[in-house]
């Protein structure tokens, strides 16, 4: 197989998705304390996924490969993605089972997160699952870890000329064995740490981005949260990026979103620097908002803030009320 398949797809992610529900308190109570909630919504979830859904926000062909649960969580995953121009015809729906979901917690006291979370009995994507003329038609297929499965998707798409970008949120085996098969490499804080502990050997932020590109990646980028981004492409080719200061209500989903808008400004053919800039803008609107999804912006919300700085809040303002209706935000009943 070559590169002159043609590509009908940008973005393909693979992954399970997830449902989350977001509680935002001002402190987690005492044992036994009834303490009220500050605001509660349900959104899609898991890293891949939202990344997925900032593909279809700013206008990108994205497709889902995964599995959910016939539970209604697994329903509320579906219908999720279509609000967000996500095309779900390779997620598929096991029987008798239930969708992976989360409790975010944020506690406003200390500006802190907690994950709860519970994996679904749902299967994972098997080797007969896979649709080899599906993933030969993506541009990019987006991942976050890898599995026999996940690699032979990778191999299909690769072979086809497509690439492979990865969101490393972990420093684990199963990503920094594989170095050689992934073209877009883009890691967390967490990561970053673990790496340099478990390595044992001290490296500046330049040369442990150049230790995992001489592996394989064209391109590595490492997300600090409030501290921007920085990494290596081109011909050894070194930046950073500051990241934007916007009034943050929730950071959950910011890393997700980047993963996205980074797709987008590769597949533009933008520099690398443009793109993390263009990447921190989508992170820091999103942060704007509860949860991972709601304040997901599109194209031109972005550029206008990149231009002026302002947000359009009103855009924004509509996403958050669709979800704080719920399961299915306001399309219960099949009336918008």
């Amino acid at each position: 197989m070559n590169s002159f398949v043609e590509k009908t797809i940008d973005v393909i992610g693979f992954s399970n998705p997830m449902q989350d529900l977001l509680v935002e308190l001002d402190r987690l109570p005492r044992s036994n304390q009834n303490l009220a909630m500050r605001e509660y919504c349900f959104q899609g979830g898991g890293n891949v996924p939202t990344a997925l859904v900032t593909c279809g926000m700013l206008g990108m062909k994205a497709a889902m490969l995964g599995v959910v649960g016939d539970d209604i969580f697994g329903y509320a995953n579906l219908a999720d993605f279509a609000y967000n121009h996500v095309d779900t015809s390779h997620v598929i729906m096991d029987p008798g089972t239930r969708t992976d979901f989360c409790i975010a917690v944020t506690e406003r006291a200390i500006e802190g997160k907690e994950f709860i979370s519970k994996r679904g009995t749902c299967r994972e994507i098997e080797l007969e699952d896979l649709d080899e003329d599906f993933l030969r038609a993506t541009r990019i297929m987006h991942i976050g870890y890898t599995n026999p499965v996940v690699l032979r998707a990778c191999e299909i798409v690769r072979a086809a000329g497509g690439k492979i970008s990865i969101d490393a949120a972990y420093y684990r085996p199963d990503i920094y064995q594989h170095y050689d098969i992934l073209d877009i490499f883009i890691a967390s804080e967490t990561y970053y740490n673990t790496m340099q502990r478990e390595m044992g050997v001290e490296m500046s932020r330049a040369e442990t981005c150049r230790y995992i590109r001489e592996r394989g990646p064209e391109i590595v980028i490492f997300t600090f949260g409030t501290q921007g981004c920085f990494g290596v492409y081109g011909k050894d080719q070194y930046f950073e990026t500051p990241a934007f200061t916007v009034e943050t209500v929730d950071s959950t989903g910011a890393g997700d979103v980047f993963h996205g808008a980074f797709n987008y400004g590769y597949l533009k053919g933008w520099t690398v620097p443009e793109i993390a800039r263009f990447c921190s803008a989508c992170s820091a609107i999103k942060c704007t908002r509860q949860g991972g999804r709601a304040g997901i912006p599109t194209l031109g919300n972005v550029l206008r803030f990149l231009e002026t700085g302002e947000i359009d809040t009103a855009e924004i303002d509509r996403r958050e009320s669709h979800y704080k209706h719920g399961f299915f935000g306001q399309d219960v009943g099949g009336k918008r």
